[in-house]
């Protein structure tokens, strides 16, 4: 998040980014010999699907604004704030991992 200021006005923005807990992990009720062999959490990748909200459009916090897939599970992100979708930064099937820059919303 960072502070802009111009005019007078406070302008926030707020990243929109892949969470940790969106990606898989070992599942201890299922354990498999796979799970238990080292790998880079970068490795493992998901994909837009789908964006529910134009760049410039109006978003409510916790709104879901775009649509993703990893391993055939649908993950929705939402956005952090009140605002306006400044910019998307990775389109519709466009690979991500953990910590990747979806897009940007300016708070109002």
């Amino acid at each position: 998040m960072s502070v802009l200021q111009g005019g007078g006005m406070i302008n926030m923005e707020y990243e929109i980014r892949v969470p940790k807990s969106a990606m898989p992990k070992k599942d201890p009720d299922h354990p498999c010999p796979c799970q238990f062999r080292e790998f880079q959490i970068r490795e493992k990748k998901g994909e837009i699907t789908e964006w529910l909200v134009e760049e410039g459009g109006s978003v409510k916090k916790g709104q879901v604004i775009c649509e993703g897939e990893v391993e055939k599970k649908t993950l929705e992100f939402h956005s952090p704030a009140d605002g306006i979708l400044e910019k998307i930064c990775l389109r519709e099937e466009a690979p991500f991992h953990q910590g990747d820059l979806l897009g940007i919303v300016r708070g109002v």
